[in-house]
């Protein structure tokens, strides 16, 4: 009786740490992703903070698209919306922000975080790049549940247009 009772906790055991047998099937799918996003500033302000010369917090918003050239085409041709604030100095410095998608009336949503550095050309025009790491905080519509994160790199092109190229790992749940 007492092996019988062994054996069947060894089998309640093995179920339940297997999921019933199923835990491959039952994972998150993984996926590689990457592409570019191509933005406009609409909206940009500058503050003064006082300390030093050349230091500014500034807020900016820009509108764009987006395209994916990796295994998994998530929000490919999706309308995005990056809100930014860098807090520089004489261009220099951490910045933070959330980029959103919306497409077909589905939307992510990526908080991000990084650096923006800028030098001055021989012909005396800022060349303005940044990187950053990014995570999906908030996916509605066919992307609910979605987790994901990345890195992405970027530069302006003109005084308001930048492109932005980015690559990460998306959660299927």
């Amino acid at each position: 009786m007492k092996t019988r009772t062994i054996k069947i906790a060894v089998l309640f055991a093995i179920l339940f740490l297997t999921n019933g047998g199923f835990i491959s099937t039952l994972s998150a799918a993984e996926h590689s992703m990457s592409g570019q996003a191509r933005m406009t500033v609409i909206k940009k302000e500058a503050l003064p903070v006082g300390d030093i010369e050349g230091h500014f917090l500034m807020l900016s918003e820009a509108h764009g698209s987006n395209t994916n050239t990796g295994e998994w085409f998530i929000m490919d041709g999706a309308e995005g919306i990056s809100r930014t604030q860098p807090d520089l100095i004489k261009g220099n410095g951490s910045q933070s922000g959330y980029f959103t998608m919306t497409k077909d009336g589905n939307q992510t949503m990526v908080k991000y975080k990084g650096h923006v550095k800028t030098v001055v050309s021989p012909d005396k025009k800022p060349i303005t790049s940044f990187e950053r790491v990014w995570t999906y905080y908030k996916c509605t519509g066919i992307y609910e549940g979605f987790q994901g994160q990345g890195t992405y790199n970027g530069k302006y092109i003109s005084e308001t247009d930048y492109i932005v190229e980015f690559n990460g790992v998306i959660n299927k749940p």
